[in-house]
């Protein structure tokens, strides 16, 4: 393992990089020389600009490369620093190999279209820590991607604590394969876009999950996701900060493929910590606070249920609109128990090919073995039948006939564990209000 170290002020890549005093004056300079485990200072001073580059890092998934910005009073630095800065004046940029990088802030200003292409190689992972992304240019057609985009093998592409900025309505950031944003905001200046993600599926599906991130410099309407071009793409949003009162869509209309879903859990704009959205192929499902049930779910002072509106393309058995999973642990080992979950409709009555709820229990002795208990229909052939009507107390302002009902199956765990119980829409074009509280008896 070599140190190589990087300042623009007074290095030159002539150098051999060895020390401050023999210094690479460029990043790129360093990336000509290094070897797997080497550790690449930038320094605090450093301030490169340049057209395009390539950089392609020598590290390997078990043996990585750390470029790391760094206090250039001691040699090594003891203290990190986040003021070096790369400006990128040309078309393209590549970050490739298996590289930790903190503290670079990247300056994208081509006013033409440029690409930037993180991770742009394949089957290595890279991780970002405190570093900043700016497309300063305006041009539309500029872009970040993360993961390569032409290729089947996996990358994995993490962000802790970064910043991110567009220069153009039309600008995007799109992830390939695996993509992690942990913490982090959205920079203020430049301009905010129309959606901040193009999630792509296909054969290089994006599995995308954003979590404690602050989007709030973003504008009113910004969509998160725009595009979803193919399907497979997953994307989670959790506990994030949005925009203040942000009126933008989870999902921009239209864009959702077969097998892709992008879910919301828990971000808004004020104090609601309960917030749910979910996007599929198969319609969505949102957190609602108006149509509840009295003693269901609540987070002590608001009552919640989810509103399950599914589009034209659902049929029972090949296509129905899942919720997301309600989960309770259960210690009833050897004796049958019951989970109900109560729904409501607006004069809708629902039989058990259109509505079910589908549980997953530890079903086999001596093996976390799960199994299912489901009060769909006995299966494809068979006649369909009314679900249970229920007498439960809904809050039922705007529905004007309510029907309550209830989903319940009956089985017998034989092991300690989780219940996790989905609930399964597969009316066409219809509105489903579900509790998410599991009573089990």
């Amino acid at each position: 393992m070599a140190s190589i170290y990087v300042r623009s002020t007074d290095g030159s890549d002539s150098d051999n990089g060895s020390t401050w005093a023999l210094a690479k004056a460029t990043i790129a300079g360093a990336a000509a020389i290094d070897a797997a485990g080497d550790i690449v200072y930038v320094s605090d001073n450093h301030a490169e600009s340049g057209a395009s580059a390539s950089h392609a890092w020598a590290g390997t998934n078990a043996n990585p490369v750390r470029v790391i910005g760094g206090d250039d009073a001691a040699e090594p630095p003891t203290a990190v620093s986040t003021a070096a800065t790369l400006t990128v004046t040309g078309t393209t940029f590549t970050w490739q190999g298996a590289v930790y990088t903190y503290g670079i802030t990247y300056i994208f200003s081509t006013g033409s279209g440029f690409a930037c292409a993180l991770n742009d190689a394949t089957g290595f992972k890279q991780t970002f820590e405190s570093c900043n992304f700016r497309i300063d240019g305006s041009s539309a057609g500029s872009s970040i991607t993360c993961g390569n985009a032409s290729s089947n093998t996996q990358n994995e592409t993490e962000f802790i604590n970064c910043g991110f900025r567009l220069g153009n309505a039309g600008q995007r950031i799109t992830p390939y394969r695996d993509v992690i944003i942990r913490g982090g905001s959205w920079l203020s200046g430049g301009t905010s876009p129309t959606g901040v993600f193009n999630i792509a599926g296909g054969a290089r599906p994006s599995n995308l999950l954003v979590e404690a991130f602050d989007f709030s410099n973003l504008s009113t309407g910004v969509n998160l996701v725009q595009t979803v071009p193919d399907g497979g793409a997953r994307a989670v949003f959790r506990n994030c900060k949005l925009p203040a009162s942000w009126s933008g869509s989870l999902v921009a209309s239209g864009q959702m493929k077969v097998g892709s879903r992008v879910e919301m859990h828990n971000c808004d704009a004020g104090d609601t910590n309960y917030r749910l959205w979910v996007e599929t192929y198969e319609g969505s499902v949102r957190s609602e606070t108006t149509i509840v049930r009295t003693g269901g779910a609540s987070d002590g002072t608001t009552g919640l249920s989810w509103k399950m509106v599914s589009g034209s393309n659902v049929a029972y058995p090949t296509g129905a609109l899942a919720s997301p999973e309600a989960v309770r642990w259960n210690d009833t080992t050897g004796s049958s128990i019951t989970v109900t979950v109560e729904v409501v409709t607006d004069n809708v009555t629902l039989t058990d090919a259109e509505c079910w709820l589908e549980v997953q229990y530890l079903g086999t002795s001596g093996f976390p073995l799960g199994a299912f208990a489901r009060d769909v229909k006995a299966d494809v052939l068979a006649s369909a039948a009314n679900q249970t009507s229920s007498s439960v107390t809904w809050t039922t302002t705007g529905l004007t006939t309510p029907v309550k009902q209830k989903l319940s199956v009956s089985f017998t765990p034989q092991e300690k564990g989780f219940i996790h119980a989905v609930v399964k829409l597969a009316k066409a074009s219809a509105t489903v209000y579900v509790c998410p509280k599991l009573d089990v008896t």
